[in-house]
C-alpha cells in the first residue's frame, strides 16, 4: 500500500508516518481501504471506509492554515463527534486516547473561538516558510536571518495579512505546448521521481523493511482484538 501512496514510515519516529505522509494518507484512503478486500468482514470494511471519510473532512479543517468559516466550525463540531462515536460504535476495543478526547471535546471550542487550528500549529509555520522562501530574492541580504527580517519589516509596514498569504502558492500548470510526462519510465513523472541513483539493494531492503513492519502492525492489531475479545468473554461468565 505504502508504495502505492508513496509515503514511507519514518524509522526515527518507531517506525510509523508522520508529517507530510500522514497527509497524503489521508488523501489517498481509497488506496489503504483496498488493501483490506477480502481480509475482513465487509461490514468491518464499510464501517472503515465510513471512518477514512470522516478523517477527510476532519484533517481538511484542521490543516488550514486561513481563518474557517463559521458554517466550516459548525460542520466540524459535528463531523468530530460522528468520527469518534463511529470508532467507539464499529471498533470498540480501540481505546479513547487523549488526541481522540481533545478532538471531540476541545478541538471545537478551540476553532470556534479562534477561528483557526492550523494557523497555531505546524501548518501555519510551512505556509510561512513557504511564503519566505517564494519571497527571498526580492529581500535579498548578506545573511538568511537578514532577509526574513527584510519581509517581516516589509509586510509590516504594508499591513498584510490576507488568507493569500497563509497558504502555499499553488503550482502553475504546464504552458500549452510543453512537453508532459506520459510515458511509463518517464523519469519527470511522479511515481519515477526519487527512482535515480537508488541501487537494487535499497530497494529490495526497503521492501523488507516494510513487509516487516506491516507483519508487526497487523501482529499488535490481533493482539489489541483477541485482548479485547478475552475481556468481553470473561465479563459475560
Amino acid at each position: 500500500m505504502r508504495l502505492v501512496v508513496r509515503v514511507c514510515p519514518a524509522p526515527y519516529h518507531g517506525g510509523v508516518f508522520i508529517g507530510r505522509d500522514c497527509h497524503t494518507i489521508t488523501e489517498a484512503s481509497d488506496a489503504v481501504c483496498c488493501t483490506l478486500l477480502g481480509l475482513v468482514a465487509e461490514t468491518d470494511h464499510a464501517a472503515y471506509r465510513r471512518l477514512w471519510v470522516l478523517w477527510k473532512t476532519l484533517a481538511r479543517t484542521m490543516n488550514r492554515a486561513a481563518l474557517v468559516h463559521a458554517d466550516d466550525s459548525n460542520a466540524f463540531r459535528s463531523n468530530a463527534q460522528r468520527f469518534v462515536r463511529h470508532i467507539k460504535r464499529s471498533f470498540p476495543w480501540v481505546n479513547v486516547s487523549p488526541k481522540l478526547h481533545i478532538l471531540m471535546y476541545h478541538a471545537p471550542d478551540f476553532l470556534y473561538r479562534f477561528g483557526s487550528i492550523g494557523l497555531y500549529g505546524e501548518q501555519f509555520i510551512e505556509a510561512r516558510h513557504g511564503y519566505h522562501t517564494q519571497n527571498a530574492a526580492k529581500y535579498a541580504a548578506a545573511m538568511e536571518v537578514e532577509a526574513r527580517a527584510n519581509i517581516v519589516r516589509a509586510r509590516a509596514v504594508a499591513r498584510e495579512a490576507s488568507d493569500s498569504h497563509l497558504s502555499k502558492p499553488m503550482r502553475k500548470p504546464a504552458k500549452d505546448g510543453a512537453r508532459r510526462a506520459r510515458k511509463s519510465g518517464d523519469g519527470r513523472k511522479r511515481e519515477d521521481k526519487g527512482r535515480s541513483g537508488e541501487s537494487r539493494t535499497t530497494r529490495e531492503k526497503s521492501v523488507k523493511e516494510g513487509r516487516k513492519w506491516t507483519r508487526n502492525l497487523f501482529e499488535v492489531g490481533d493482539r489489541t482484538v483477541g485482548t479485547f475479545l478475552t475481556r468481553m468473554a470473561s465479563d459475560g461468565d
